[in-house]
């Protein structure tokens, strides 16, 4: 009998491990396996949408989202950008410009709900980049809120319309003079729809 108690023990240590990864995976943020009123067991959803901003540019965000607390940490924000809990929300965003550019950004973000994401308080922030890097330090923050199946995002604290021109190059000295929002509203749709909203974009 004293011989059955180590394996048993050493199951009973995966199971409790197994249970814990488990809680952490869905039962903190069930929310995460249902984004936009979709199923989403893998905890990631896309979606994109044309960018609006008051300085005259157009532009399309395409954004991967992974949701749950196992998505892991973002960098540091922009002071006062989001918000002051720990990122439930990660993944990249795509930006494609009207110049024909496409920058690619690493995101984070906090999603504000429990078990759906509808109504749900959602920011994000865009950070580092290529082919061309955002200012040193600088995030591009958006707020917004989950209706049913669209993420609806607003920048309202210039950091986009401060970073991108019109044409959607980056700039590497900023000014208050180029202060502005800019507005998007997230459906969701694949790559290949992204790719060919681009493409539309840039032809007119």
């Amino acid at each position: 009998m004293p011989r059955g108690r180590g394996p048993l023990g050493w199951r009973s240590f995966f199971v409790l491990f197994a249970v814990i990864i488990l809680f952490m995976y869905a039962g903190l943020t069930p929310w995460a396996l249902r984004m936009g009123g979709r199923s989403t067991l893998g905890e990631e959803w896309d979606g994109f949408g044309e960018v609006h901003a008051t300085n005259g540019g157009r532009y399309v965000l395409y954004a991967h989202l992974q949701g749950g607390l196992l998505a892991g940490s973002g960098p540091s924000r922009r002071g006062g950008g989001m918000h002051g809990r720990a990122d439930n929300l990660h993944g990249t965003a795509d930006l494609c410009t009207a110049s024909g550019v496409t920058h690619t950004f690493k995101l984070t973000g906090v999603v504000d709900a429990w078990l759906t994401t509808d109504e749900a308080p959602t920011a994000i922030g865009l950070a580092g980049g290529t082919p061309v890097r955002l200012p040193a330090g600088w995030v591009i923050v958006l707020h917004g809120i989950w209706r049913g199946p669209a993420l609806e995002l607003a920048s309202d604290d210039n950091s986009f319309t401060q970073v991108f021109t019109p044409s959607g190059e980056i700039r590497h000295v900023t000014s208050t003079a180029d202060a502005g929002t800019a507005r998007v509203t997230l459906q969701y749709g694949s790559r290949d729809a992204f790719v060919a909203a681009c493409q539309a974009l840039r032809h007119r």
